[in-house]
Formats: C-alpha cells, structure tokens, sequence
C-alpha cells in the first residue's frame, strides 16, 4: 500500500498535507498516469518533471513529488525532496521490502539480458506467481517502475539491471536486494564509456556484491573474466556453459531453422533433458541454461521447464526468425553491439548450415552506437566478422557502418554502403531471391526493423 505516510518514510521528504491518503500507484509519466497516482517530478538530460506538473493533476494525479518550490491546488499532496530521482528509487525500495516473502532474480550481461530474463521468466512461471521487467526498462527509472508492479500475491520478481558505467548496478542492487543473481556474458557493450572489457567485467560483478548467504549466483563459466568474480560472491555459485567443470551442461547441440535443441545435464544429480528452444545459436543455449540452473535453485522440475523453454513468448525485435513468402528474415534490431552483431553473424551462419546450402544469407546493418573512441575499429572488424561467417551480401546505412562494408570488402566480401534505410530497402528488394535468409541488425534508433515494412510487409 502506497500511503503518504510510507512515502515520507521512504524518502525523508516533507509534506504540508494533514491526511495520510493512499495513492493509487506511482508515475513518472503524464502520458500514462492514472487516477489517484502520485506523479514523481523527475530531472533528465532532455526534460523535467516539473513543467508536467498541471499536466499531471489534470490527469487525476493526488499528488506530485517535486524538488523545487511550486504552487498547487490545496487539494493536491506536495512532498518536497531534494532529489526525485533518488527520493522515486527509495520509494521503489521501501514499495520492495513490503513484500517480505518475495525473490528477485536479477539479472545482467553485455548481451542477451532481455532473452535470458524471459526464459528465466518462462521456467519460474511453470511454478510460481512471477513479474518481470517488460521492454528492456533496465535503468535507474525502468527498475522501480518493475518493482512498482509487485502484487500481494507475486513470488518471485524477475529483473533487468543494465549500466553504462562502475557504480549503476551497484546501486540498482541497493533498490531490488535480489536474491539470485545471473550474469550471463562480458563483452564489448559500452566499451566506449569504460574503457577495457576489465572495467566492464567490473561493472557487471557489482550484481553479486549484495548476495545474501543463501542466495544464489548464476554465471557463466566459459569466459575467464566471469570465472574471476567467484569472490565477489557471499552465495553459492552454479556456472553454466558447456565445460567439464560447469554446473549446467548443454551437450548434442543441434541447430536448424526452427531454432536449437540441446541435452542439459545437472552434474550434480546427473539428470539430464532435452530441450528445444525457438531461437538460434550457441549464445542462446547458453541464455537457455543460465534459466535451468535459476530454476532449479527454486525447485522447478526440469521436465516442467522442457515445455516452458520450447513456447516462451519473445520479447520483440530480438532474433525474432519470421517466413515472408519465400524468404527468411531474422529480426534482431532492438539494439546492436560488437558481442551482439557477432553473435548475430553466428545465429545466421548457423541457419545457413542447417538450411544444407539451400540458402544465400544477407544482411541490412546499421550503426551501433556508444562505442567511443573504438568505433571505427569495431565496425571494420563486423565486416570481417559478417565474412567469415558466410554471409553473402551485406547493405549497411549509417556514417559508423561504413566501416562494416570495409572490413567485408577486406575479406574479399561483397558489401554495399547506403546514405538512407530506404535506399538499402530498395537495393534489398532488388536482389533477393527465394529461400534467402535476410538478417536485420543495428543500434535502436537506427530503425533497422523498418525495412520489414519497406520490403516484406506491402
């Protein structure tokens, strides 16, 4: 329950208001704010709360979280802070630990956060009463938005922690207090901001700090620079992978356009399953087991989470592999890094080996972003990379993917650059052929997923 008095206790605020009302629930968006919600004022790069307030009461808000002098109708709660951001984040907290019997999994990783949230997600709610974070609302704002979601009768909270620097999983651990935490990789995301893979690996074992005791840490056992977190954790550890000395197995690993099937053995027990799940790869096997060790932390039968894997439900725009006619588009363009565009070149690469040379693959790609002084570097390596894995032509747009047509055509690829998405729609539409695999990749805002529409969809 979100009383005025609880939002006092969890923010230190202060407030004129003699009634201790209960609001209906918390909105940091006028656009989506409902009747009866306190609508918190907060302070970004591009905007502030604050010029939304009249905008927010005329929605129905009871009450406005703000922290600069205002003036307001004497019916509307005023709780004065000195920083929304943080006073919203401590309510999210408070909100949290009201819920004493709940687990959280949270969850990070340079790439694959969101599949492996929502195959965590899938196994658990075989099981239990769960939430997860919906879209990728990973950030300072994202988190307690999910937690805000909480019901007296949910389980287990599923979460996504992202960061673009040391500290911010830190402090997202400090909102959530999870109980399970998984890292399911260390790359080149955000390298720009951090400098080293090192920093990142840092950055990302912030997510075991807060562990309790009995707790449990999932990770990825395969990569050395996650095997050098084990100290980080006061928990018990379960690594994964496809080692000898992992804890989760995958083993008989086989690949077709339908997605990927693989034997999991518990080493512990020796128990092992099939599982089919419908995306593509190596990395999403690895995601896959990441979400049978979570599951078997809280006692969710390995057959229950076969059938939960083979059906989960995608969150969009994330190798989502869809048929259009005589083609085959693998629609991963919510967002693009160096780890997440190869990983994407092996997904295809694989489709095409299992496809037994029916098949050309192809490739609309644009920039990613936030990559730094690197940039260039790593756009002319996914050119070489886009090569080697066997993908036959390759269109890119974007000032940074001109580096991809170099690094394919230094590979002796056959690559074209494009000043517009249109344009490299239409050159797309020239030359494909039937059965081709079009792979669709690059940064959010680069709208790679629209050549769906300009080629596909007419």
């Amino acid at each position: 329950m979100l009383t005025l008095e609880n939002v006092l206790k969890a923010t230190n605020g202060l407030s004129d208001f003699k009634e201790n009302i209960v609001f209906s629930g918390i909105s940091t968006d006028t656009r989506s704010i409902s009747k009866g919600e306190l609508f918190v004022a907060i302070k970004g790069e591009q905007f502030d709360g604050h010029n939304y307030l009249q905008q927010a009461i005329d929605m129905g808000a009871a009450g406005v979280l703000v922290s600069e002098e205002v003036e307001l109708p004497k019916n509307i709660v005023i709780v004065r802070v000195d920083d929304t951001l943080k006073a919203y984040q401590g309510i999210a907290h408070f909100y949290r630990m009201s819920f004493p019997a709940l687990k959280v999994v949270a969850i990070t990783g340079s790439n694959g956060k969101t599949s492996t949230k929502d195959m965590v997600a899938a196994c658990l709610a075989s099981k239990y009463k769960i939430i997860k974070t919906q879209g990728n609302f990973n950030n300072e704002i994202g988190l307690p938005m999910t937690l805000f979601n909480l019901k007296a009768d949910t389980e287990i909270a599923v979460v996504e922690m992202g960061m673009r620097g040391i500290g911010q999983i830190a402090d997202l651990t400090k909102i959530a207090c999870q109980d399970v935490a998984v890292i399911s990789n260390v790359g080149e995301t955000h390298i720009g901001e951090l400098g080293s893979l090192e920093n990142i690996a840092k950055a990302k074992s912030e997510i075991l700090e807060y562990l309790p005791t009995n707790g449990k840490a999932v990770l990825n056992g395969d990569l050395e620079l996650v095997r050098k977190m084990a100290n980080k954790s006061a928990a018990p550890i379960a690594w994964f992978g496809l080692e000898s000395a992992d804890d989760y197995i995958a083993k008989d690993i086989e690949v077709s356009a339908l997605g990927s099937t693989f034997t999991c053995l518990e080493k512990e027990t020796g128990a092992t399953a099939v599982f089919h799940i419908q995306q593509i790869g190596i990395h999403n096997v690895m995601n896959a087991l990441s979400a049978i060790a979570v599951g078997r932390y809280f006692g969710v039968q390995l057959s229950d989470m076969v059938k939960a894997l083979s059906s989960y439900e995608i969150t969009g725009s994330r190798q989502e592999i869809k048929r259009f006619g005589d083609y085959i588009v693998i629609n991963d363009a919510y967002n693009a890094s160096p780890a997440s565009m190869e990983a994407a070149f092996n997904t295809v690469k694989e489709m095409k080996k299992a496809q037994a040379g029916k098949s050309r693959a192809l490739a609309v790609l644009a920039d990613m972003l936030e990559l730094g002084d690197g940039s260039a570097n790593a756009h002319f390596r996914m050119g070489e990379l886009a090569v080697a894995a066997g993908i036959d032509h390759i269109l890119v747009y974007g000032n940074e993917a001109k580096e991809i047509a170099k690094g394919a055509i230094s590979k002796g690829g056959q690559a074209e650059h494009f000043p517009s998405r249109e344009e490299a729609a239409k050159r797309l539409e020239e030359i494909l052929k039937a059965e081709d695999i079009v792979l669709l990749k690059g940064s959010h805002s680069m709208q790679v997923d629209g050549v769906i529409k300009l080629v596909f969809s007419k």
